[in-house]
């Protein structure tokens, strides 16, 4: 499967988004990737944290994780919608 990793920073504008990288594999892996380049993202990119998405169905966001709470970690359902 394939995944993006969205490195993610508060703003007031539209576009918070201030890193992407894609990855392959598993969620879990995708996961495991984005937790060990957030400190990197933090530090070089001011993200405050990462969502996921998935590039098989059509960019649907698999995850979100901030920094400031590592332990919160979403994961929508399948029949769940998320809106962007």
């Amino acid at each position: 499967m394939r995944y993006r990793i969205e490195y993610l920073r508060e703003s007031t504008e539209e576009e918070s988004v201030c890193l992407r990288k894609d990855v392959r594999g598993d969620l879990d892996m995708a996961s495991w990737q984005a937790r060990m380049g957030g400190a990197d993202a933090r530090l070089r990119h001011c993200a405050d944290g990462f969502q996921i998405r998935d590039l098989t169905d059509a960019g649907r966001i698999v995850a979100l994780e901030t920094f400031d709470n590592p332990l919160s970690y979403f994961a929508p359902h399948a029949r769940d919608q998320v809106v962007h």
